[in-house]
C-alpha cells in the first residue's frame, strides 16, 4: 500500500474525470491526497482523500496560486509523507508541489512540445506519453489519467456510476430524481449557438418542466439573458452537486456539469462544438451515465426537436 498525490490544479471537470482513477487507488488499497485548487476543490466527498490541499489561483490570465495558500499546501504535504505523486495538472506548480515526493509520474507530449516535455522529464521519475492536443486522444480522458496510476492499480477504469458516486456525493443515498435540468452559461455563445436559439430551445424545455441552473458569477448575466426563466444558481460546490444528483437527466454544453452528471449517473444531453466533433466526444464525453451527444450546429435546424428527441432517447 502507498501514500499517493494527486495533483489536479485546474478547472472542476479537469478534477471530475479524475473519479475513476481515485477510485482504482482506493479499491487496490492505496491511501490518496489531494492537491486541488480553489476552483475544484469541494468536488470530492469528505473521507474520499486523507487530505486535500487546497491552492488559491492568481487570476488568469497568470499562472500560479497566492504565496500563502502555497506555503500552506507545502507544509500540509511535507506533513503527510506521500510515497508517491501523480502529476494529472500541466501547471509549472504542479510539478513544483510534487518535487519533495519520492516518486513523480507526469505526462509528456514528447516531440509535440518538445522543450516543454524535456522539463518535465528532469523532474519526474517516471513520464507517460500522451497526445498533445485533442485530436490525437485515442481514449477518454479518464482513461488517460488512469495511465498515472497503472502500476499501482489492477482493475480495469470503473464505469459503475453508483460505485464512481460514493466518491462525489459521499454515503447521501440516490435521490429520487425527477425533471429535466438545464446548464445554462457563456459555454453555449462559446460553442456558435446564438442567442435567440439558445431562447428558443430554453422556452421549449421550459414547457417541459424543466429547471434552469447557473454558477453564481453567470446567475445576473443568465437571468438578464433569459428574463422569462428563473435562473438557480447554487452557492456552493456542494449544493451544484445536489442538484445535478437530483435530476433525471441533465441538458448542457460540454462543461463541469455534464461530467459531474456522467460520474454520479445522471443521463446527459451533451453538446459539443462541431471543431474535432469526433475526438472531442471521444475524450470528454459523459463517462459512466447515458448520454447523447450533439453537435452545436445540429441545433440550428430544430432545437427543440432535436433535444426532446434526444432526451425521450435517454
Amino acid at each position: 500500500m502507498s501514500r499517493v498525490l494527486l495533483v489536479r490544479l485546474d478547472g472542476i471537470g479537469d478534477a471530475l474525470v479524475c473519479t475513476p482513477l481515485i477510485s482504482a487507488l482506493r479499491d487496490a488499497g492505496h491511501e490518496v491526497g489531494l492537491a486541488l485548487s480553489d476552483r475544484n476543490a469541494g468536488v470530492f466527498a469528505v473521507g474520499t482523500a486523507i487530505a486535500t490541499h487546497v491552492l488559491t489561483r492568481i487570476p488568469w490570465p497568470q499562472h500560479g496560486s497566492t504565496p500563502d495558500s502555497r506555503a500552506q499546501a507545502d507544509a500540509e504535504i511535507a506533513i503527510q509523507h506521500y510515497d508517491v505523486a501523480l502529476i494529472a495538472s500541466e501547471e509549472p506548480e504542479a510539478y513544483e508541489l510534487a518535487a519533495p515526493i519520492p516518486q513523480r509520474i507526469g505526462f509528456t507530449t514528447g516531440w509535440a512540445k518538445p522543450f516543454k516535455s524535456a522539463w518535465i522529464k528532469r523532474r519526474v521519475t517516471t513520464a507517460i506519453p500522451r497526445a498533445a492536443t485533442v485530436r490525437g486522444a485515442d481514449a477518454h480522458e479518464a482513461e488517460i489519467l488512469l495511465r498515472l496510476g497503472r502500476d499501482f492499480v489492477a482493475s480495469p477504469p470503473e464505469r459503475d456510476a453508483l460505485r464512481l458516486r460514493r466518491w462525489i456525493a459521499g454515503d447521501i443515498p440516490v435521490p429520487q430524481r425527477h425533471g429535466v435540468l438545464v446548464q445554462l452559461g457563456a459555454k453555449w455563445n462559446a460553442l456558435g449557438v446564438a442567442d435567440a436559439l439558445l431562447q428558443r430551445l430554453a422556452s421549449a424545455l421550459r414547457e417541459r418542466g424543466a429547471r434552469f441552473i447557473a454558477a453564481p458569477a453567470e446567475r445576473i448575466a443568465m437571468q438578464t439573458q433569459f428574463p422569462a426563466l428563473t435562473v438557480e444558481a447554487p452557492p456552493g460546490t456542494r449544493d451544484w452537486i445536489a442538484a445535478v444528483d437530483a435530476a433525471a437527466a441533465l441538458v448542457s454544453p460540454d462543461t463541469g456539469a455534464a461530467h459531474l452528471a456522467g460520474m454520479i449517473g445522471v443521463p446527459v444531453v451533451d453538446v459539443f462544438p462541431d471543431a474535432h466533433f469526433d475526438a472531442q466526444t471521444r475524450r470528454w464525453r459523459p463517462w459512466a451515465s447515458s448520454s447523447i451527444v450533439v453537435r452545436a450546429s445540429e441545433l440550428a435546424r430544430a432545437p427543440e426537436a432535436l433535444i426532446a428527441q434526444a432526451l425521450d432517447a435517454l
